[in-house]
């Protein structure tokens, strides 16, 4: 079904569904470096960057904190109308509508400092012991090649630095910014070196459930992203994000 189509079932849904009618768009972005929390609510980079989008709409949104996987499935069932942080899947296409790529994050390689190895390809990993974040979808081509890898996940950023310094582990694979940030945070940024050549580049896009009755405004959210993206709006809110992050 091409997102037309869906816009107009969405609209149809506005107009005649008590559950779907609402006045206020309800977005969830987990507490990262694009939102914080405040209190109840989030604040952040990508909280301003979604009310400029929708201003000229006179939408108003209503940020929410929820756990990952309960914001997955309100996306399922159109109890939550959109994240804006997101990584495209297919799994996800199934039940949510995604915006134009507008931030590419990179996901890099990670060692104690003074143990880089070379790296250029994923077979250069094998043999080593290797950490990532838990849930975390790099690439086609890693998914597939990590059956041959030596990589145990985890859950904080912490675990992944404590295991590095006490060489219980090689490497790391994580998304760049987040890795330096977090690492800045507790004072460890030194101790450890990104090596050169990243290993995915992954796009960030705003993800609409295909229950939501807001999903009819896809295509204005992807004009503005654009515009953002050519007058460097963007640019200056991943700047601001990130400064922000290794502020706090």
């Amino acid at each position: 079904m091409n997102i037309k189509m869906t816009a107009l079932i969405s609209l149809a849904l506005l107009l005649f569904s008590p559950i779907q009618a609402r006045d206020k768009l309800k977005v969830s972005v987990p507490p990262s470096i694009w939102a914080q929390q405040s209190g109840k609510t989030l604040t952040g980079p990508i909280i301003e960057l979604l009310e400029r989008i929708l201003s000229d709409l006179d939408i108003s949104i209503a940020p929410e904190i929820l756990p990952w996987a309960r914001a997955i499935e309100y996306m399922k069932s159109g109890d939550l109308d959109m994240m804006p942080v997101i990584f495209y899947s297919q799994e996800r296409a199934r039940f949510m509508e995604f915006s134009i790529p507008y931030i590419k994050v990179p996901t890099a390689v990670f060692v104690p400092s003074g143990r880089s190895f070379p790296f250029n390809t994923l077979p250069d990993l094998q043999g080593r012991k290797g950490l990532m974040m838990r849930g975390d979808i790099i690439s086609k081509d890693f998914e597939r090649y990590k059956t041959n890898l030596m990589i145990s996940n985890v859950t904080r950023y912490q675990q992944i630095f404590e295991m590095l310094d006490k060489h219980r582990a090689d490497y790391a694979v994580a998304a760049q910014y987040g890795f330096l940030i977090e690492a800045k945070k507790l004072g460890a940024e030194h101790k450890f070196e990104m090596l050169p050549r990243p290993i995915a580049l992954r796009n960030l896009h705003i993800a609409f459930s295909k229950k939501s009755p807001f999903l009819v405004y896809l295509p204005t959210v992807n004009k503005k992203l654009k515009q953002f993206q050519e007058d460097g709006t963007i640019a200056e809110m991943v700047k601001k994000a990130i400064r922000l992050a290794a502020e706090n």
